[in-house]
């Protein structure tokens, strides 16, 4: 509620806001930009006393443009594969649609929430304007830096969406060499990517001053592989069971399977395949663990009178307990706090002789660049262990939230902003660099048109078949 306060509040200054400048005020279609000269004096002291340093990164932002460009492509390239051959598999677990503006509140408007902290419109803003303003002033202090003319700066308004501009004569922008003309382009996303950095490295520590380990959490429970041929008899189903995977919980249909004697669960999918003498090898079968049958979920916040804050807590309380103990558990999840009663069992493994509990957790393999980079900087957190906030909950979370989508933000735009797509910065980059390596300008226009017209058409192909897929 205070966020669509904030929401309206600030809808109506903009309205205030556009209504008291009308003769600053142009009109383009929808949108409204407010034209001054602010911050252009800042951009020349910037370019006049730093111009050492500027030099200097003007290979970098080029070859930081490039490797943008192609990562863009590439992704781009991987998600429209993945929507033309598993669009029904991806759109099970991701409704919102492939091409889309970022809005707020979308991970609670496409039920994206276990994928996404909340995006609260604060967030949006907020996030907005730092993106915005670093970007183009960067541009700005390149533009100064090879004496490029800057007719104006100012806001650009989409209903109370804001946004920023530095105004390039363009004449005076086209009569510079290709490299300048590329090392303008790329400033806007080279300062995007040193502000992710550095929201990044406020969010790692803000994590470590602000947060301690809490519980732990667990995504799956107690099993094994086994070969088929072991089973001895397939009994009564027991389902549907809400079974807890890495993906979230699903009910899922069960039926008992007795193995050398003991009793197990698996799919009842499975036992429909057994039946047709559709399998060989191995399947995966689910202990018959107290976890599983007290239906645990979340994350293990207590142990009797002790407080669970991480695995190895966890397994130190169970080694000083014996099968058929009773525990008073204390789980935490989305829905709130849970107390379970439970009566410890046998270890599956006969060697093993403290109480069993069956819970663990299942790391799926990071596949591919994204994914491995993704996790390789999430490292910092124990993706086993549950965190809570060590002061003021509510205030935490918010800033902490605020960090990790002004990070990924500016890591969106300079990205996005490097596709070789006309109306982005990538565009005429791209356009320059073709005609740069060929020496021939009517080069560099048909591929700049020629990879205008495939990023449409992927995102055409993507659009459709996620609507098939949702359908």
């Amino acid at each position: 509620m205070y966020d669509v306060t904030f929401l309206v509040l600030f809808t109506l200054w903009v309205f205030w806001f556009l209504k008291s400048r009308k003769k600053n005020i142009g009109r383009e279609g929808i949108i409204f930009m407010y034209r001054t000269q602010f911050g252009v004096k800042a951009m020349e002291y910037v370019s006049k006393h730093y111009t050492r340093t500027l030099h200097a990164l003007k290979y970098v932002i080029v070859g930081v443009g490039f490797v943008l460009m192609g990562a863009m492509v590439w992704m781009l390239g991987q998600t429209v594969a993945i929507y033309l051959l598993h669009s029904n598999e991806i759109t099970q677990f991701i409704k919102a649609p492939p091409v889309a503006p970022l809005i707020p509140y979308f991970p609670k408007l496409f039920g994206m929430e276990s994928f996404f902290p909340p995006f609260y419109f604060a967030y949006f803003i907020v996030a907005l304007a730092i993106v915005a303003i670093v970007h183009e002033f960067s541009h700005g202090i390149f533009m100064r830096l090879f004496k490029v003319r800057i007719k104006s700066t100012g806001l650009v308004f989409l209903g109370p969406i804001l946004g920023a501009f530095v105004e390039q004569d363009d004449k005076s922008f086209q009569k510079k060499d290709k490299f300048k003309q590329m090392v303008i382009l790329g400033a806007g996303v080279f300062a995007n990517v040193v502000f992710a950095l550095i929201f990044y490295g406020l969010y790692v520590g803000f994590f470590f001053s602000s947060f301690s380990g809490a519980g732990y959490v667990f995504n799956s429970y107690g099993g094994q592989s086994v070969p088929i041929d072991t089973i001895d008899s397939i009994g009564q189903d027991v389902g549907p069971i809400d079974v807890i995977s890495p993906l979230g919980y699903s009910a899922i249909n069960l039926s008992e399977v007795n193995i050398n004697g003991t009793t197990y669960y698996m799919s009842t999918g499975v036992k429909e395949l057994i039946a047709q003498e559709d399998l060989v090898g191995n399947i995966s079968v689910l202990d018959k663990s107290p976890a599983i049958l007290a239906g645990m979920r979340g994350a293990i916040i207590q142990a009797d009178d002790v407080k669970i804050i991480n695995e190895d807590k966890l397994r130190e309380f169970l080694e000083n307990k014996h099968p058929g103990e009773r525990v008073l558990f204390v789980t935490e999840d989305a829905e709130g706090i849970k107390k379970h009663n439970i009566l410890l069992s046998e270890h599956p493994n006969k060697s093993i002789s403290y109480g069993y509990l069956g819970v663990g957790r299942i790391e799926g393999k990071a596949k591919g660049v994204i994914q491995r980079s993704l996790r390789w900087f999430m490292s910092f957190k124990d993706s086993s262990t549950y965190y809570k906030p060590t002061w003021d909950g509510n205030l935490v979370e918010f800033i902490y939230h605020l960090f990790w989508w002004v990070m990924v933000i500016n890591l969106l735009v300079a990205l996005f902003n490097m596709l070789p797509l006309g109306m982005l910065d990538g565009g005429r980059f791209f356009y320059l660099a073709i005609w740069g390596i060929t020496g021939k300008e009517k080069i560099g226009k048909a591929a700049y048109k020629g990879a205008g017209w495939l990023i449409l058409l992927a995102f055409i192909l993507m659009m459709v078949f996620w609507f098939f897929g949702i359908i």
